[in-house]
């Protein structure tokens, strides 16, 4: 990625966060690049959960790519919209220069289906591999497909077919994917292993960033050791390694000024009263939207009681049968709003669970602060500093 411009202790307000912690991902895709560019092409598949930063991770070499004179093509799956048949590749054909030379695309993969009528589906397959060779042939291809998961099942059966002739061409293709929304039942869940078994895909599981990349992060403000030490703690405790929320709690800490620039550099502020950012708001809202509002009622009632929810007070609290939030907590989990521990949940990341708790009416709040205590309180086990903690959110004198 080419260097900030300026004076590197002072970014841009609001810059993009460089692409830290991927050293090692970024020196495969380096490798798989060369390879094609020598001829010898493949597909990598990026896996990781929403935001871990698998587009930015694949731009990156798309980047690179363009640089050393590869066509690159994108198709994207969507999720507010079904993915018609074939979308991500009519999107990413779409980008290639018209040449009539060039052998046609099948109707299916062309934009507004102008493209050579098919006989079967198997002349669609070995059409569109005949095309994509005869680009590759031109220049050296690097194709990325978005969001596999959202992939509609023709697409898929379009990748199985085209991976298989990748190594003997000057292509590569990248697909990222979200593994942890892969259910049993869903195409891509099948297909994962047929790709590695027939095109030798290589596979980079992408995984939270970890404290030295945090770091890596922070540093770029140039901020003095005590305050980097805060905001690294505060991004540590909060984002808990994902791209997204880092990127995004950076720039909310810089909208409300908590991190600021003057004269004389930048400096931080109280994080205290720092608010979960509006975008990942948005974000959160829409993942427990899809689990009803009986869900969210409940998920709220969790967020009152803590990080780490045990089952038998959540369901005391909530009064909800205990079968019933099992339930919620298997969907949630692979909503990944929450996690599963040995006596109940915890919650996936803490910002999940403050724009839940934002989103209780504080009388609710309150009243739901007194009844944890009170319930705790008639425990014998319970931690005196919890008890202490939810009596004193009930505004109990």
């Amino acid at each position: 990625m080419p260097p900030p411009q300026g004076n590197p202790e002072m970014p841009p307000l609001h810059a993009a966060p460089p692409l830290v912690g991927r050293e090692r991902e970024l020196a495969a895709l380096d490798a798989a690049l060369d390879a094609a560019l020598a001829g010898r092409g493949g597909l990598v598949l990026i896996a990781g959960e929403a935001g871990v930063g698998k587009t930015a991770l694949a731009e990156a070499l798309l980047a690179e790519a363009a640089e050393r004179g590869a066509l690159v093509l994108v198709g994207r799956c969507y999720d507010l919209a079904e993915t018609p048949p074939y979308g991500p590749w009519v999107e990413a054909l779409a980008a290639a220069p018209a040449d009539d030379s060039l052998p046609p695309l099948p109707a299916a993969l062309a934009r507004g289906g102008r493209g050579a009528a098919v006989a079967s589906q198997g002349a669609l397959l070995e059409q569109a591999g005949d095309a994509l060779a005869a680009l590759a042939a031109r220049r050296p291809v690097v194709l990325l497909l978005d969001d596999l998961h959202w992939a509609d099942p023709a697409s898929l059966e379009l990748l199985r077919h085209l991976a298989r002739r990748l190594a003997a061409l000057p292509a590569l293709a990248l697909a990222t994917y979200r593994a942890d929304e892969l259910p049993r039942r869903h195409p891509l869940y099948a297909l994962l292993p047929l790709l590695v078994r027939e095109a030798r895909a290589e596979r980079l599981d992408l995984r939270p960033l970890d404290d030295a990349a945090v770091g890596a992060l922070v540093a770029r403000y140039a901020l003095p050791a005590c305050d980097e030490r805060r905001l690294v703690a505060h991004l540590r405790a909060h984002a808990e390694g994902n791209a997204l929320y880092l990127s995004e709690l950076l720039r909310s800490l810089e909208e409300e000024g908590a991190l600021r620039r003057d004269a004389g550099g930048w400096a931080l502020g109280d994080l205290a009263a720092a608010a979960v950012p509006p975008l990942l708001r948005q974000v959160i809202d829409g993942r427990v939207a899809r689990l009803g509002d009986e869900a969210r009622g409940w998920l709220a009632v969790a967020a009152v009681i803590g990080q780490g929810v045990p089952l038998d007070l959540w369901a005391t609290v909530a009064g909800a049968p205990e079968e019933a939030l099992l339930d919620l907590a298997e969907r949630a989990a692979a909503a990944r709003l929450l996690d599963e521990t040995a006596d109940g949940v915890r919650f996936a990341h803490a910002l999940v669970r403050e724009a839940l708790y934002a989103g209780v009416l504080p009388p609710r709040r309150r009243l739901w602060h007194r009844r944890v205590g009170e319930v705790l309180a008639e425990g014998t086990r319970s931690d005196p500093d919890a008890v202490a903690y939810h009596f004193q959110a009930a505004g109990d004198p």
